[in-house]
């Protein structure tokens, strides 16, 4: 039994429903069955009973519940008292090389980061709780509020080395939440060459290696990357706060 476990059966109770539950933290209902169905193999007792209506809890349910509420709340007051206002912050893995690594706005000394894709973000946020989210989605909780909106210059960019950019593929991130995916699908879609990678990574990689170009923020122009042609674009990011309870 582990604190994600306890956070489960929380949220089963509450809400009376394992496919809202799934929903609600981001986890397959097969992943939420199989934990709710763990813990009752462990405590070797019947939790909850289900029928065609939702779920209700069974008496041993009902005690099970008040532990799960108490062992995390003494949790998050343990972490709370670990943090030692050292802020914690949620980014996309593209704003982490511009605002950390690039602009050092933060610093992975100062900060507790927590580096994740974009679509990822929503789930994430409904797992933990963050002082600071920066990301390209636009967030719907409403433990956050939006700070700033602000705006990521990018460009079509090749290597340097590149002897013949217009006939080298255009490459795009698989993760389908990029919205320098959604930005180059919008601009070359009709492209026959448009080609996906698994990985941030992986993208860059293939640019510097001069088997593709692809749009990429202009603060990566460097020794290894220089612009197509003349073109730039926006793309919009947020900077949302933790509300203060």
């Amino acid at each position: 039994m582990d604190f994600k476990g306890l956070k489960i059966f929380k949220t089963i109770y509450e809400v009376k429903s394992l496919n809202k539950t799934a929903n609600i933290l981001g986890y397959t209902q097969s992943n939420v069955t199989a934990h709710l169905k763990k813990m009752e193999q462990e405590l070797k007792t019947t939790l909850v009973i289900r029928s065609f209506v939702g779920i209700k809890p069974t008496e041993k349910g009902e005690q099970f519940y008040t532990f799960a509420c108490q062992t995390l709340n003494k949790f998050a007051e343990l972490q709370q008292s670990f943090k030692c206002l050292r802020p914690t912050l949620l980014i996309s893995e593209l704003l982490f090389q511009f605002i950390v690594i690039e602009s050092a706005k933060y610093t992975i000394e100062s900060a507790d980061i927590t580096i994740k894709r974009t679509s990822e973000m929503n789930n994430i946020i409904n797992q933990r709780s963050y002082d600071e989210v920066i990301c390209f989605t636009q967030l719907n909780h409403p433990d956050y509020y939006l700070i700033q909106t602000l705006a990521l210059p990018v460009s079509l960019l090749q290597s340097r080395s590149a002897k013949t950019p217009k006939q080298l593929p255009i490459l795009i991130n698989h993760d389908e939440d990029c919205p320098l995916r959604a930005l180059t699908l919008r601009l070359y879609g009709d492209a026959a060459n448009i080609i996906t990678v698994d990985s941030l990574s992986m993208l860059l990689n293939l640019v510097e290696q001069s088997q593709g170009i692809a749009l990429l923020p202009l603060f990566m122009v460097s020794d290894h990357y220089k612009a197509v042609d003349d073109n730039c674009y926006h793309i919009d990011y947020y900077h949302y706060r933790h509300r203060i309870s």
